[in-house]
């Protein structure tokens, strides 16, 4: 098995055995070159290596690396919910007494403690669920995709949540 290169100590060409603090206990950092010089020295067999981790089981990969691609734009999901999309679930995320008071057009209402396997059982596994919440510092929405996800869903979150849909005019319906 290939070995990592390893790291060495050295003496400094400007420092010899004769060299010494000028008087007993003066600071090291008065002294420019007191540290030691580390040189990589590769060993005999070293060779670069990559690894890669797989995890074993689905991740929740999509609020914190590459959260553009796994994000939906307010416009996007407002043209395909017009356009009457095949397969797309818009899911509201936060408790009901709020998704009773506004939720988007059409939104399905699923909080994060409430999904298992049986809560879940009768949703499509070939639809795309928008997940939304209150906010980009909601993270109700996030633990509902990553919920989701788990269980083998297609899932995104909506980028900002309902504030942002609000701000750029989008409606919302009440129950």
């Amino acid at each position: 098995m290939p070995s990592a290169p390893v790291l060495e100590t050295a003496q400094s060409p400007f420092e010899d055995e004769t060299s010494a603090p000028a008087a007993a206990g003066a600071p090291a950092a008065l002294e420019p070159h007191a540290a030691p010089v580390l040189h990589l020295v590769p060993a005999a067999t070293a060779v670069p290596t990559a690894s890669v981790t797989i995890p074993s089981e689905p991740t929740a990969r999509i609020h914190w690396i590459g959260s553009f691609v796994y994000d939906r734009h307010p416009a996007d999901l407002y043209a395909d919910i017009v356009a009457g999309a095949p397969d797309l679930v818009v899911v509201d995320a936060r408790y009901a007494e709020t998704y009773a008071l506004e939720h988007l057009p059409g939104a399905v209402n699923l909080p994060w403690r409430d999904i298992d396997e049986t809560t879940t059982a009768h949703l499509s596994r070939e639809a795309l669920y928008v997940i939304y919440c209150w906010n980009a510092s909601c993270h109700a929405s996030t633990k509902t995709a990553q919920r989701l996800e788990a269980l083998g869903f297609n899932v995104k979150e909506l980028h900002g949540g309902l504030q942002d849909w609000k701000k750029q005019g989008f409606p919302t319906e009440r129950e």
